[in-house]
């Protein structure tokens, strides 16, 4: 009977000291830390649209691979400071092209996607490569409350 309790106290511990590792590996996921932000910036810009009454703005830096977000009602500083608190792309993760379905696409510098007042937005998919390999996009529909993972680049 000990021996058994001696058993059962070894698993535990076990688990007890990796499980936590497990969760953590899953968070720091490069991809999947990036989806969530994107997905959950997206639905917030459409609410703040709705709820203002103003334009909202995602602005992605295409070549420093940094995402931030503003009202269009904003001063030139409080822009400056939305800037400077960007969130960053994790290691691996890249912005290679945003495709507009009614706008040319843009490959460098800093791109704007709009969330306007009615709850719409523009169409846009933003193509992104993980390690120089995993081709993927982000699609975001004009009237879809949600962003789509798809697992290859998208063209309009």
């Amino acid at each position: 009977m000990i021996e058994l309790m001696v058993v059962m106290l070894l698993i535990t511990i076990i688990f007890a000291v990796t499980v936590p590792r497990l969760d953590s590996s899953l968070l720091q996921d490069p991809r999947k830390k990036t989806t969530r932000m994107l997905m959950n910036t997206v639905r917030v810009l459409r609410s703040a649209a709705i709820e203002r009454q103003t334009r909202q703005i995602l602005f992605l830096d295409m070549d420093n691979g940094r995402i931030w977000t503003a009202d269009a009602a904003m001063d030139e500083e409080a822009l400056s400071a939305a800037a400077q608190n960007a969130f960053e792309l994790p290691g691996g993760i890249k912005m290679v092209e945003l495709q507009f379905a009614a706008k040319k696409s843009i490959g460098s510098g800093t791109a704007e996607i709009l969330f306007y007042p009615g709850g719409f937005s523009d169409q846009v998919a933003i193509n992104m490569i993980h390690d120089n390999a995993r081709r993927f996009a982000y699609k975001v529909e004009p009237l879809l409350p949600k962003v789509k993972v798809v697992e290859e680049w998208v063209s309009y």
